[in-house]
């Protein structure tokens, strides 16, 4: 996809995720816990032409993730802390075919930002289970 096409998707997909975690001007303020919605911009860039989003919506689970019951407790589990993902030790092959996975949101009222580089595929799939997995 042309950068340009790139950078609207993305610049569209973050006016929904926007949409989605602002709190009601009028309501009461949220309170975190397993009820308060929060909800991740979810990207995997694995070469010029290769990048893929997804929209995560937790408390409730939700989205475009094609799996959110199963991201949303994987999130839960480090608390949005997601450098602290580590899920599925095992072996990959050596290639180096970098890929890279990207979350921007916000979890519990709290802001997220997490960007990591892979050596390949494997790896992503082995560090991050189902939450990289669209």
């Amino acid at each position: 996809m042309p950068f340009a096409r790139r950078t609207a998707a993305l610049a569209a997909a973050l006016g929904c995720l926007a949409a989605t975690v602002a709190p009601a001007a009028a309501g009461a303020a949220p309170r975190p816990g397993p009820e308060t919605p929060s909800a991740l911009l979810l990207t995997v860039e694995g070469g010029a032409d290769d990048m893929r989003a997804t929209l995560l919506v937790c408390g409730p689970a939700g989205g475009l993730h094609p799996d959110p019951a199963t991201a949303c407790r994987l999130v839960a589990r480090v608390d949005g802390h997601l450098d602290a993902l580590d899920v599925r030790p095992g072996p990959c092959t050596r290639e180096y075919a970098p890929v890279t996975a990207r979350a921007v949101g916000f979890w519990q009222d709290r802001p997220v930002t997490y960007t990591r580089t892979f050596d390949n595929r494997c790896e992503l799939r082995r560090g991050t289970d189902a939450l990289f997995d669209f």
